[in-house]
């Protein structure tokens, strides 16, 4: 076998991709409401009962909800009563990205497709119902409370969904869960552990007493995620889930698969310094260590699709990792972000976000931040809001950097069939 022949085979491409989200719950809703900036976040509700302002909540909440009654439908062998939300959403999304990959194809090898699904929470609603059931009606938990509360519920569903028997398993590293998943498939694959993976990540709003939590920690907003203004105050919680079909390129070509993009390089490290408060420093190491493992310049990367959470800490650290690893390029490159309009969906967000730059290189156009933008002019970024812009490069970094100082990046690109 040549040199040339094995890079070829350990190159990883995508052949399918899916979505659940607040923002779309397929591929063409989800990008014409990135490309056209409308927003998925509205006032939160939970079985008909709107969580809005009282006199003891003052707060109204909001977040970004998936909206797909479908999710309460599963496949014949999965009882709908033994998984949450999160796993019910990373089925379908699995389901799309095997229908656009090839159903049949992957079905006639399932022995050889492996699974690596994200979440930061898990089935938080199973923990929080058998704490009431426990605590408050002093009965036991139901018998599957433990199956729908572990994190690799949502792995194990499609896995079993669809008979997949590969290597599995879950990543669980907060918001960059999803990134560090793709990431390991892109790993694995190129290392010869498996030829076809699914991998991404999906995540459920949290309970009511969740919420509770994470307004404790004075990170969310109280109306709307605004990455990288100067009037920003805070994050909006998100749920759904992503999902892509990773092979080897040598694989996708023998049976005549449509290419949808590359995964180019990879890289993962920690801050090891503080639970939530960013480093910039370990930010842009790890940025840059993703655009040397694809052989890339920063000069010929077209957009970066940011982590850019609307809190102040976050955005102000990404802004100077991005300046610190572009140089001169820092101030031009274009900027853009999601979560104004998915939300900030914790565990999936870095499998939305690689999908909305893969979709943003094949369609030539990065969209809007999906907020309206007043510029700060301490991080002096190049953010693209209000329209979409044209690019003409054939590769975008998506960026994860998650509490716990943990850190990942994915650089993609557009695979227009060169050698």
């Amino acid at each position: 076998m040549t040199s040339s022949h094995m890079a070829a085979q350990r190159r990883v491409v995508v052949t399918g991709m899916g979505v659940v989200s607040a923002a779309g719950n397929d591929l063409a809703s989800y990008w014409d409401n990135l490309r056209n900036g409308r927003s998925g976040v509205a006032a939160l509700s939970r079985e008909g009962e709107q969580w809005c302002a009282t006199a003891q909540e003052p707060v109204r909440l909001i977040g970004a909800q998936v909206s797909l009654p479908a999710a309460r439908t599963v496949a014949a062998n999965i009882s709908p009563e033994s998984i949450d939300d999160f796993a019910r959403f990373a089925l379908h999304a699995a389901e799309q990205a095997m229908r656009q990959a090839g159903f049949d194809y992957l079905m006639e090898n399932r022995e050889e497709v492996g699974v690596v699904l994200g979440t930061a929470m898990g089935g938080e609603d199973a923990r929080n119902l058998a704490g009431f059931r426990v605590y408050v009606k002093r009965r036991p938990p139901a018998p599957q409370t433990l199956i729908r509360a572990m994190a690799n519920a949502g792995a194990s569903t499609v896995s079993m969904a669809f008979g997949l028997q590969g290597p599995s398993h879950s990543v669980v590293s907060a918001c960059a869960s999803a990134t560090h998943a793709i990431g390991q498939a892109y790993q694995m694959i190129r290392a010869g552990l498996a030829d076809v993976m699914l991998a991404g990540g999906s995540e459920q709003l949290p309970s009511y007493s969740l919420y509770s939590a994470w307004r404790q920690m004075r990170v969310l907003s109280p109306d709307a995620c605004r990455p990288f203004g100067a009037d920003r105050n805070g994050m909006v919680l998100g749920e759904g889930a992503g999902v892509l079909v990773l092979e080897t390129l040598a694989s996708a070509r023998a049976r005549g698969a449509t290419i949808l993009g590359e995964i180019c390089g990879f890289a993962m490290n920690a801050s090891a310094a503080d639970w939530t408060r960013p480093d910039s420093a370990s930010m842009a190491r790890c940025i840059a260590r993703a655009v040397k493992s694809a052989g890339l310049d920063v000069e010929q990367v077209g957009f970066v699709i940011a982590h850019g959470t609307g809190t102040l800490l976050n955005d102000a650290a990404e802004s100077e990792a991005i300046h610190a690893v572009f140089g001169r390029h820092g101030a031009s490159v274009p900027v853009s972000g999601g979560k104004a309009i998915h939300g900030h969906a914790l565990g999936a967000t870095g499998a939305l976000e690689c999908i909305s730059a893969l979709l943003a290189l094949e369609h030539g156009v990065v969209p809007p931040i999906g907020a309206p933008h007043i510029p700060d002019p301490a991080s002096r970024l190049n953010i693209v809001h209000g329209t979409a812009i044209g690019h003409g490069k054939r590769h975008a970094l998506c960026n994860s950097f998650a509490f716990g100082g943990l850190n990942g990046v994915l650089a993609v690109g557009r695979h227009d069939g060169e050698p």
